[in-house]
């Protein structure tokens, strides 16, 4: 097949004179332990090809196929208007199954899968120019099978004397094995960088696993993760890609040698996919187009510190691809990373189920210890029997795991009438429990004596100077007269009572208020007697139930407020129940002690 204008076999080459040159080729490569291919070469009938008798070829010719013989850089000469093949031994493996029937013979009939996009390049260079390209991508059946390959090379003219291409010299480098380890070695780097499994679940560690290698569909066209059940004999399909709507097919293709990679702890083989399961997965972007895939391998998934493995890994391979060790890496590693990728998302499930046990633990501990120290305090403030129209809460303060120094106590009186009072002793703990107990109960002796509260107060300042931790505790003291509808009270540094009317209105009670308990002698104490409208609430409190850290006293003492004024028709238990969840439910970091009274309607 010509590609230009010189002169063929039929007439003598103009350098030949028509005079026959040496016809000895030995000379052409020194004598040293010659390659079987050398040997081929010097040894091959050239006259049965259009280059002719050895002694009619030009000294260009012979000093060409020197330089390709005498190299081990990969050559292939292409000579005369038929491009007859010369080539050495570095040039011989890029052939495949065309070599050693390629020597000698014409580059568009050896190359024909290829003629379409070299042919320009070659008529380039006959026509006086060169050319060269890197990584170039050709798709070939040099093995029998369209394969997917990539060339570095130059073509470069030979020249006759008086300036003919009488042929063309390919210096070339198959960069195939380089092109497929750059593109399989970013997939392994994107593999080896998914972030962590936050939430724990396999499923999602292994469908991300999956999401990048299905980027790389021209190395393996399909995917699927199975993962043994709890009863570790069955295998689940967890995450797929590459199979479309075959997910069905698949399930009835590979059970059985997923089963058999994760018995035998080895790398399993299935091929004939092409024929048992028609269009279950083709290739993806290959140069080479799209093919059914016909090959997969399934390899076990082991997990470091396990003697069994966890699943199995199913990869398709790309029918345009030499199966050779760099591929099998590959795929190994890709298992590899996707094995860590489960053992990561175990790892994280395993550690939230802990922090899962860990906070019921402590919730039931905090909970145990919570109702021992409300059944310890309620046992120092008595088993009241409390009066009709009375509710009190207690609540240790939240994180705790001990009693406080708050109270609360009703006390029965003559004519009808009662003593109330709500306490605060600094601290907590036992210490402040039993300072506690100490003043609750001269407390309630002194409100029997005296139905004065700054009498009482005054009688508990002197009280609490003899008590050690006693000091600073802060009281609010009252005397309830339902039939005269009236309060007397007297507060020893408390934070101040609230009164909310059957219609809504509300107020403080502050204007009997005083220095805590033992803080300075001879204090005066102040008493002060309010009106209590029929359907008025009282609460008394400590300042748990409205103190927070982040909003001041008074926006707590407002929402006190709020609340009562909303459930002001509730019975008074129910009304506690009411103050507990607006108010508590932030979990205060102090004790509460409240205590409720309706007057009759």
């Amino acid at each position: 097949m010509a590609v230009h204008g010189t002169s063929g076999p039929d007439g003598p080459p103009p350098w030949s004179g028509g005079v026959g040159l040496d016809g000895q080729l030995a000379e052409l490569v020194p004598e040293r332990p010659r390659t079987e291919l050398q040997r081929s070469v010097l040894g091959h009938d050239w006259a049965a090809t259009p280059l002719g008798p050895e002694g009619q070829w030009s000294p260009t010719l012979r000093s060409a196929v020197s330089t390709v013989l005498n190299t081990r850089f990969a050559m292939l000469l292409m000579w005369g208007p038929d491009l007859v093949m010369v080539y050495n031994d570095g040039y011989a493996p890029m052939l495949g199954l065309r070599h050693p029937k390629a020597l000698g013979e014409c580059v568009p009939d050896v190359w024909d899968d290829v003629w379409a996009d070299i042919q320009p390049m070659i008529t380039e260079v006959f026509a006086g120019g060169a050319t060269a390209h890197e990584d170039l991508p050709l798709v070939m059946t040099r093995n029998g099978f369209v394969e997917e390959c990539y060339f570095t090379f130059s073509y470069s003219p030979v020249v006759e004397p008086g300036g003919a291409v009488a042929g063309l010299l390919n210096t070339v480098v198959e960069t195939t094995p380089r092109v497929l380890a750059a593109r399989r070695m970013t997939v392994l780097q994107q593999l080896g960088g998914l972030p962590r499994s936050v939430h724990g679940s396999t499923p999602e560690a292994c469908a991300a696993a999956l999401q990048v290698l299905a980027g790389s569909r021209v190395d393996c066209p399909f995917g699927l993760v199975y993962l043994l059940g709890p009863d570790a004999h069955t295998a689940e399909l967890v995450a797929s890609y590459g199979i479309g709507g075959a997910a069905d097919l698949a399930g009835t293709v590979f059970p059985s040698q997923v089963r058999e990679a994760i018995a035998s702890r080895s790398v399993v083989s299935t091929s004939g996919l092409a024929t048992a399961a028609p269009g279950l997965s083709c290739t993806g972007a290959s140069p080479a187009g799209d093919a059914d895939v016909d090959t997969a391998f399934v390899l076990p998934l082991t997990v470091a510190g396990q003697s069994s493995p966890i699943g199995a890994l199913v990869l398709g391979t790309s029918p345009h691809l030499q199966m050779d060790e760099d591929y099998r890496a590959f795929l190994t590693l890709a298992a590899g990373h996707v094995s860590a990728a489960v053992t990561d998302a175990q790892a994280v499930h395993v550690e939230r189920r802990r922090a899962e046990e860990r906070a019921e633990y402590d919730n039931a501990r905090a909970q145990f210890f919570t109702e021992v120290a409300v059944t310890l305090q309620r046992a120092v403030l008595g088993p009241t029997v409390l009066p009709h129209g009375f509710a009190v809460h207690y609540e240790p303060a939240s994180g705790t795991l001990e009693v406080g120094g708050d109270w609360y106590d009703v006390v029965d009186l003559p004519d009808g009438q009662y003593g109330v009072v709500v306490g605060d002793v600094v601290g907590r703990g036992l210490p402040a429990a039993a300072v506690m107990g100490q003043l609750r109960s001269a407390g309630r002796a002194l409100l029997l004596e005296s139905h004065s509260p700054a009498h009482v107060l005054t009688a508990l300042d002197r009280f609490a100077d003899l008590v050690p931790g006693a000091s600073c505790s802060t009281v609010f003291c009252a005397v309830v007269d339902p039939a005269a509808g009236t309060l007397r009270y007297s507060s020893a540094g408390h934070v101040p009572a609230i009164v909310v009317d059957a219609d809504g209105a509300s107020r403080f009670l502050t204007a009997a208020g005083s220095l805590p308990l033992a803080v300075t002698d001879d204090l005066v104490r102040p008493e002060r007697d309010v009106v209590l409208a029929p359907g008025s609430t009282l609460l008394l409190y400590t300042d748990g139930l409205v103190e927070r850290r982040d909003q001041d006293l008074d926006q707590g003492m407002d929402r006190a407020v709020t609340a009562v004024t909303e459930g002001r028709h509730l019975p008074p238990a129910a009304l506690a129940e009411l103050l507990t969840d607006q108010l508590l439910s932030d979990a205060p970091d102090d004790d509460v002690a409240f205590l409720l009274y309706r007057t009759p309607s």
